[in-house]
């Protein structure tokens, strides 16, 4: 049962990084450079992937300019999250 809890949280954080990125108009490139990583870790996190650490949420967050709880809201699923490369 934890598993299955923590792939839904992984999906939900997925989703909210995705769709602030693209409020932001950022590539994952992009993203990457503000967030101080690669994009194939940004890519990682976005298609729930990997598991992050607490803290490096908090940072995602504060580079997105949001607060951690809107990472883990519950919205539609985002479509579309490319945009093109610098």
């Amino acid at each position: 049962m934890i598993i299955k809890y923590n792939l839904r949280a992984r999906k939900i954080l997925a989703n909210n990084i995705i769709f602030f990125r693209l409020e932001n108009e950022w590539s994952q490139e992009d993203f990457a450079d503000k967030l101080g990583t690669t994009p194939t870790y940004v890519s990682t996190l976005e298609n729930a992937k990997r598991n992050t650490r607490i803290d490096y949420i908090g940072h995602i967050a504060d580079t997105l300019g949001i607060s951690i709880e809107q990472l883990f809201k519950e919205r539609p699923k985002v479509e579309n999250h490319r945009l093109p490369r610098r």
